[in-house]
């Protein structure tokens, strides 16, 4: 390429312009040019070229002839003596900052050629037979797989590597004025309008694609049938991963997760735990700010919420899907079931392994309790006052009222419906194997339960016979009757 001459001397405080800048002053575009002249790209030109003649030349012998001469011209033309080195022609033109910058120009235009390019390879393609296609595409795979596009992500990250190493936060650095610039010059407010106002045609469009595509209820089904592919292919993926990991000996596993484990910073999601703790704390307290005194405003506006949605709901298919849910929830655990009774190894073990499981809890729950055991009794007898003082006694009172309310109203309304159900469940009951069971725990172990029993019998039986003594009270005649069958039945074993 032709270097354009610039005065050797230049008055303080004027730039000298590279060749690309006068280049560009006078209407040419060397960034493209200099691509042009490069090795690779004549290299290709010369490849492709007869195939563009030919095309041109059509039918015509005289065409064809002329263009002939022509390749064979523009062939030696796009040739040069140094070429047999191979040398790299292409890439070094990205090292000139020039360069990018005036290239950055027809950049759009050659990408869309590009793209149209691909589009009509895309086609020839799309047009051949299979074994052309696979010879194609095999091809092509060789020629990619070169290593080009490893050197690509390693020069890349090597690139960003080199930035960290002199700056940690570089990036942060060089993106923070822009950002800067960006959060200043955009109007949130509009951009909230903007939202508030697409709703309607987001749900317009959404309703827009639901009555195009279900004009079609075949591509419908084909559209969910890739939903068990996909799924398909998640789990493989994840069989191989995990079949790998299970390849490692577990000394091995262990250590990886460990160190895995050991290179996470605590610190951070222990602040984000505490930050969390604060907000909720925060979000009660303002709720309690907010509302009136003993009715805080989240609950208030929340059940507000919930009774708009249930008012909304309709009850009969709400239960029908429960009782839908609630029978599918049933037929899995049936169907494990008769899957694990028709394999024995996994009977057995349940009744073995089970009690591991129980082991493991009552440990736990013993650790917490030998915690407390092991505190000063002061302490101990402190935390548990405040403990017992915290819940509200008032309230679990009521509990146990509305509870037995209801019962004596269902009593007084129909008198028969506790004799009835209990009936029900009596008669259903097999009375001979309750009589063998109770004989079985009873008598078998009586004797090892009379240490425990003299402990807690006679206190029991001194406190049942205090609270039978005799009281001026309303309960008076009950405990009466209660002597009096009491003393019968003593009577009767005396005679």
């Amino acid at each position: 390429m032709k270097k354009m001459n610039t005065p050797p001397e230049l008055p303080a405080g004027i730039l000298k312009l590279s060749d690309v800048d006068l280049a560009e002053l006078e209407g040419k575009n060397t960034a493209v040019a200099r691509i042009l002249e490069t090795r690779e790209v004549r290299q290709a030109l010369a490849s492709i070229l007869p195939d563009v003649f030919n095309v041109i030349a059509g039918d015509s012998r005289f065409k064809r002839a002329i263009m002939k001469m022509v390749g064979r011209f523009l062939n030696k033309s796009l040739s040069r003596p140094q070429d047999i080195f191979e040398a790299e022609e292409l890439a070094p033109l990205f090292d000139d900052p020039q360069f990018v910058k005036h290239l950055a120009g027809p950049m759009p235009e050659l990408i869309n050629g590009l793209f149209d390019l691909i589009l009509a390879a895309v086609k020839t393609i799309e047009q051949l037979d299979t074994d052309d296609k696979k010879d194609l595409f095999g091809d092509l795979m060789s020629k990619i797989s070169t290593g080009q596009t490893g050197a690509i992500i390693t020069r890349t990250c090597r690139i960003i590597n080199d930035l960290h190493h002199s700056d940690p936060e570089f990036f942060t650095k060089a993106l923070a004025p822009g950002f800067e610039k960006w959060v200043k010059s955009v109007d949130f407010g509009e951009l909230k309008e903007m939202v508030d106002n697409s709703g309607a045609d987001g749900l317009a469009f959404v309703e827009m694609v639901n009555n195009v595509i279900w004009q079609y209820p075949a591509k419908v089904v084909l559209l969910l049938s890739l939903i068990p592919s996909i799924i398909n292919g998640l789990t493989v993926t994840a069989d191989i991963s995990m079949s790998k990991f299970n390849e490692f000996p577990p000394d091995l596993l262990t250590d990886v997760v460990i160190s895995f484990l050991k290179e996470m910073d605590v610190e951070p999601i222990a602040n984000v735990f505490n930050q969390l703790t604060e907000i909720f704390r925060k979000i009660h307290t303002g709720s309690a700010l907010l509302g009136e005194p003993g009715s805080p405003q989240l609950p208030k506006v929340l059940s507000q919420m919930i009774d708009q949605i249930i008012g909304r709901t309709d009850p009969i298919t709400y239960w029908k899907a429960k009782i839908a849910l609630a029978e599918t929830r049933a037929a899995f655990g049936q169907a494990v079931s008769e899957a694990m009774a028709s394999q024995p190894n996994f009977k057995h073990l349940n009744i073995i392994k089970g009690p591991e499981l129980t082991n493991i809890r009552i440990k736990s729950i013993n650790q917490r309790l030998s915690a407390w055991d092991a505190e000063e009794a002061e302490e101990l007898a402190k935390s548990f006052a405040q403990n017992l003082s915290a819940y509200d006694a008032q309230e679990m009172a009521e509990v146990v009222n509305n509870t037995l309310r209801i019962i004596n109203r269902l009593g007084d309304e129909r008198p028969a419906i506790f004799s009835e159900f209990t009936a029900q469940i009596v008669n259903a009951i097999d009375e001979y194997e309750l009589a063998e069971t109770a004989k079985r725990l009873f008598n078998g172990v009586s004797t090892e339960m009379k240490p425990v029993a003299r402990a807690v019998v006679p206190g029991l039986v001194t406190w049942i016979c205090d609270v039978l003594q005799p009281e001026d009270d309303e309960y008076e005649d009950d405990a009466e009757k209660a002597r009096n069958a009491l003393r019968s039945l003593f009577v009767q074993e005396e005679v």
